[in-house]
């Protein structure tokens, strides 16, 4: 039973989701505060965490960004701030989706199922090549990383399951689209900027200099494409 942590201040709408995803067969453990959630992750673990952004002792941006420097589980903003520039800041600080209130439960249900779905699915052990190398850059499978130069990456597992699939086309160019859907498993209306974000981060980690980047390249008006960058 995946066990999910949902943190919110507003204990009815708390309690409608936690009724929501139990009925759906999940395990949910609820926190009010920032520090409730700190709490609980010291626990047992947890398979993805469904955060609000706006809390009484410590925004969830600024807690998603501490739970990311420990954990790798999805985190999922739920929350009614709808600013574009909020969207992209949640995703910067190492969030994997971004969804407002009010939204329809089955959309929620159906996001949550994906990302556990692509968790599960690259926490499988691989069939393909363990390591895959691309220049000085090597993303290993097994350790769910990359390494540029002998230096791990530290990459969260979204970023990993994004370079992955990118390492596996190398040189392709494959389109924003059709990236988006096979690495968070769903259409979305935020798919191209949510994309654009985590090239970013990717970027950050894996290019000696993200504003001119020599691996993960931008193919203008399609998508993206790795490479073995230049020697």
């Amino acid at each position: 039973m995946p066990r999910l942590l949902l943190v919110d201040d507003d204990r009815f709408i708390l309690r409608a989701i936690e009724k929501l995803l139990v009925a759906e067969g999940f395990f949910c453990q609820t926190a009010v505060t920032a520090e409730e959630a700190r709490r609980a992750l010291l626990g047992a673990p947890f398979d993805m965490v469904i955060l609000d952004v706006s809390l009484p002792d410590q925004d969830g941006f600024a807690l998603c960004r501490q739970i990311r420097t420990k954990h790798r589980m999805p985190i999922l903003f739920l929350t009614a701030r709808d600013d574009n520039a909020d969207k992209v800041v949640g995703l910067e600080l190492g969030a994997d989706d971004y969804l407002t209130k009010p939204f329809a439960p089955r959309e929620l249900v159906a996001r949550i199922r994906a990302h556990l779905r692509r968790a599960n699915e690259y926490s499988q052990s691989p069939e393909a090549p363990n390591q895959i190398r691309l220049g000085t850059l090597v993303v290993d499978v097994d350790r769910r990383d990359a390494f540029c130069n002998g230096e791990p990456a530290h990459l969260t597992e979204r970023e990993f399951e994004l370079l992955h699939l990118l390492a596996r086309n190398r040189d392709k160019a494959l389109a924003t689209d059709w990236i988006f859907e096979n690495v968070w498993g769903y259409d979305a209306e935020m798919g191209v900027k949510t994309l654009a974000v985590y090239v970013r981060r990717l970027r950050r980690k894996i290019e000696a200099d993200p504003d001119e980047p020599r691996f993960l390249l931008t193919v203008r008006g399609f998508g993206y494409k790795l490479t073995a960058g230049e020697e």
